[in-house]
């Protein structure tokens, strides 16, 4: 994996509370650690760990997904964790980071393909989430080594995770690691992936009011 990294910038305008600056970098941080997990070529002791934090969790409730976010967070080395180099804060105003190349460009990636169309992104967030439950995925037993789905399920399952993929724009080698680490579970990779929404969602929705906005040094795409 490269360890190049770079300048970056979270260029922000209007106004903003101490709160909503908060929950902004809370979720810039949580989509780092998924973007770093899906970096190819990582050491192999890193690799095996990242593996690990993608079969641990049952996906049942808020628990799994916030530990599932800032453990992979937390296996970056801290070296290569975003740094903080300047914050001004202004009409407009700027968080100035040193990151990761590869991990930051896929976090503005994210952001920015939900951001291009974030009225058709939500309503398909709506529709798989609203379908979820009349397949009752909540109670399929994740942590059991036989899964026990019907075909309508798996269908189900397969179908809307290809549709966040593509909303998501995520490569084709990125989604093959997905697959790899959630091991064939189409239900665990449907949920992971709703939950990278949530994450995603609110910074796109800033991005497109204008109050937003990841760049380069230069302001243009990472």
């Amino acid at each position: 994996m490269s360890l190049q990294t770079r300048t970056t910038w979270l260029r922000l305008d209007g106004r903003w509370g101490l709160e909503e600056l908060s929950e902004t970098t809370k979720d810039y941080i949580q989509l780092y650690g998924f973007a770093y997990s899906l970096a190819p070529d990582l050491p192999s002791a890193r690799r095996d760990e990242v593996d690990y934090i993608y079969g641990k969790f049952p996906w049942r409730g808020g628990y799994s997904t916030v530990n599932f976010f800032n453990q992979l967070f937390h296996k970056i080395p801290p070296r290569l964790r975003p740094e903080v180099q300047r914050i001004q804060y202004a009409s407009p105003g700027f968080i100035e980071l040193t990151e990761l190349v590869l991990v930051a460009g896929t976090v503005a990636t994210l952001v920015k393909a939900v951001c291009s169309s974030i009225n058709t992104a939500h309503e398909t967030y709506r529709k798989i989430q609203k379908a979820s439950v009349d397949h009752e995925l909540s109670k399929i037993d994740l942590a059991s080594k036989e899964l026990e789905l019907t075909q309508k399920q798996i269908t189900f399952c397969e179908n809307s995770s290809k549709s966040l993929v593509n909303l998501f724009g995520l490569t084709e080698a990125q989604e093959q690691l997905i697959d790899q680490r959630i091991q064939g579970n189409p239900v665990m990779k449907l949920k992971m992936l709703l939950s990278v929404y949530r994450r995603v969602r609110p910074l796109a929705k800033k991005q497109a009011e204008g109050k937003l906005k990841i760049t380069g040094e230069d302001g243009g795409e990472i």
